[in-house]
């Protein structure tokens, strides 16, 4: 199991902490939750993340193979 040591504070909008309020009110664990979110969320703009500057491709590739 990972150990969260870091704490990050968000404001949040009046309509968002209802929301939080009605995920609690079910029992789910709104820190889950928001970790699990913010992980979706990164894996799937991961490319768009990576930046694209320091992307060395093989010259004799095309610009197929990137080099690591």
């Amino acid at each position: 199991m990972e150990i969260y040591t870091e704490v990050i504070t968000l404001k949040i909008s009046k309509v968002q902490k209802q929301t939080l309020s009605k995920l609690r009110s079910r029992n789910i664990k709104v820190s889950n939750f928001i970790r699990q979110a913010i992980k979706e969320k990164l894996e799937r703009d991961a490319s768009e993340l990576i930046d694209k500057s320091k992307i060395q491709y093989c010259p004799f590739s095309g610009g197929t193979i990137i080099l690591k």
